[in-house]
């Protein structure tokens, strides 16, 4: 099967591809390690050290100097885009049925956390600069930032699905600065960004989940809620925001989830898809290992660029602070974060 797709930016610039129209593949828990050459920046393969896993705090400084360049290649090309990050909402996904009681207490099914996520995209400034575009004007900016069309790189991901986009635009021009081989980067991100999916789909097909997820039902009957499956009830909580305001819906959403959770933790649900997934994802990582490695490699390579990109923006941050203490200061020609 093929599909096109252009490629996902850092994660706060989800927001502004799509309301321009564009998706990007679920995100992938990356693992493995190898020690073969790899393309370099200059094209030609050079020997590397043994990957290593980028720490959170490293990831978090690649995804904002991602959006640092793409502000600066999007204000040389006459669009402002605001440096941002997403917002912690605390949200926290269950493919397999949620199963723990005190967070389905807190946060039910996640409604409420949506909501708070859904706000924050419509106060993003970004969001808000291209919403107020004409037709023809958002069009443009769509392009300044992806290409005109998504061609021009191609990658197959694990689950089959070729994913493509264009080599054009800001966000291909971040991530080219940052990672040099823009086609091996695009290839590798592809393959490690959809391993999660994939192993969650081998996990619901798994029989031994099939046969949990009916233990977990029977214990929902018992409940007095006679869902057949994780994906029913969840579909129910959804339901309740039509004939409830937003505080009724949400207690009878956390209410749902705690049973759900208690049947999940209290048949062998919980313990079986946290066993399944565990086998799945070290298979896939011990198929995927040499993507997985080259992407750590590739990441700790662009660490130093992400440093400067940083640091120079943060003082244009505190430059352009200091001239609008000035009287009469002319703008600053910085980012438009």
């Amino acid at each position: 099967m093929r599909r096109h797709h252009p490629a996902r930016a850092a994660a706060a610039a989800a927001a502004v591809l799509l309301l321009l129209g564009g998706c990007g593949p679920a995100a992938g828990a990356p693992g493995g390690a190898s020690s073969e050459a790899a393309p370099g920046r200059s094209g030609r393969a050079e020997p590397l050290a043994p990957a290593r896993e980028p720490s959170a705090a490293e990831t978090r400084l690649l995804e904002r100097a991602e959006q640092i360049l793409i502000s600066r290649c999007m204000d040389g090309r006459g669009f402002p885009y605001a440096v941002t990050e997403a917002p912690d909402t605390g949200a926290r996904t269950f493919p397999y049925g949620v199963d723990d009681v005190e967070w389905a207490r807190a946060h039910g099914y996640g409604g409420r956390d949506e909501r708070t996520a859904a706000r924050a995209r419509e106060a993003d400034p970004n969001q808000r600069y291209f919403r107020g575009l004409s037709a023809s004007g958002r069009a443009a900016a769509r392009t300044a930032l992806m290409g005109s069309a998504p061609v021009g790189l191609s990658a197959t991901a694990p689950t089959g699905m070729t994913i493509t986009a264009s080599p054009e635009g800001c966000i291909a021009d971040a991530e080219r600065t940052l990672y040099g081989d823009l086609a091996t980067w695009f290839r590798v991100k592809v393959v490690t960004m959809n391993l999660r999916p994939l192993r969650e789909t081998r996990v619901h097909e798994d029989r031994r989940y099939a046969d949990a997820v009916g233990q977990w039902a029977a214990c929902m009957r018992a409940a007095g809620r006679p869902y057949a499956g994780p994906d029913a009830s969840r579909q129910a909580a959804a339901r309740f925001g039509e004939s409830m305001q937003p505080a009724e819906a949400d207690a009878a959403e956390a209410e749902l989830a705690v049973i759900e959770a208690t049947c999940a933790s209290g048949t062998p649900l919980a313990r079986v898809s946290k066993a399944l997934d565990h086998t799945y994802g070290e298979q896939l990582r011990a198929r995927h290992q040499e993507e997985i490695a080259l992407r750590w490699r590739l990441q700790n390579g662009a660490l130093p660029t992400a440093r400067q990109a940083c640091e120079e923006h943060g003082s244009e941050q505190h430059g352009s602070e200091r001239e609008d203490q000035t009287p009469h200061s002319r703008p600053s020609g910085g980012s438009h974060a």
